[in-house]
C-alpha cells in the first residue's frame, strides 16, 4: 500500500514545463508545443496550410511524421477557454496565478514597410506598449523596405497536482452551467 501512495504523490509533484513558439512570416505561420514533465520531453510542430478547396488545414509533425489533423467543430474553442483560464488567473482564481509560473514571454517584431516615418512612429508606439506590460520582453525591429514577420515564446511550469486539480475544478463549473 505504501508504494501505491508514493507513486500518486511523485505523480502529483511532477514538474510540468509547457512551452509554445509562434513564428509568421513570409513563409506563413508555424507554431511549436512541447511539453517536459520529470525531465521527458515532448515536441510537436503544427503549421496551417490550404488544401485545393481553399480550405485551412492544421497539420503536426511529431517525431518527423506528418500528421493531418481531424477537424472537431465541437471542441473548436475549448484550448482558447484553457487559455483564458490562465489569463484570468490574477482575477477570482488568484490562486491559479500563483501556482502557474510564468518563466518566460519574449516577443520580437520586424516591422517592414517603405515609409520610414510610419514606421518609426509604430516601431516606438509598440515598443512603449510592450514596455508596460511586466512579464514581456518585446523587441520591435522597424525594417525599411522589408518584410514583416514574428516571433515569439512562452515557456510556463507549474507542478501536475495542481493542474490536475485546476482541471477537476474548471470541468466542474463547466458541467452546472
Amino acid at each position: 500500500m505504501a508504494w501505491w501512495l508514493t507513486a500518486v504523490f511523485l505523480l502529483l509533484i511532477a514538474p510540468v514545463r509547457a512551452g509554445v513558439r509562434v513564428q509568421w512570416d513570409e513563409n506563413g505561420l508555424r507554431c511549436a508545443a512541447g511539453l517536459m514533465v520529470w525531465g521527458l520531453r515532448q515536441q510537436a510542430d503544427f503549421s496551417l496550410a490550404r488544401n485545393a478547396a481553399g480550405q485551412l488545414h492544421l497539420t503536426a509533425a511529431f517525431h518527423g511524421k506528418r500528421l493531418p489533423l481531424p477537424q472537431r467543430k465541437n471542441r473548436a474553442g475549448l484550448g482558447v477557454k484553457l487559455l483564458g483560464l490562465l489569463l484570468k488567473a490574477n482575477g477570482k482564481n488568484a490562486a491559479l496565478g500563483r501556482l502557474v509560473r510564468v518563466n518566460t514571454l519574449r516577443a520580437f517584431l520586424r516591422l517592414g514597410g517603405q515609409d520610414a516615418a510610419a514606421l518609426a512612429l509604430t516601431a516606438g508606439t509598440l515598443r512603449a506598449v510592450g514596455g508596460a506590460l511586466p512579464l514581456l520582453r518585446f523587441q520591435c525591429v522597424p525594417v525599411l523596405g522589408g518584410k514583416t514577420a514574428l516571433r515569439a515564446v512562452c515557456i510556463a511550469e507549474s507542478r501536475l497536482g495542481i493542474l490536475l486539480a485546476a482541471w477537476i475544478i474548471w470541468k466542474r463549473g463547466q458541467d452546472q452551467s
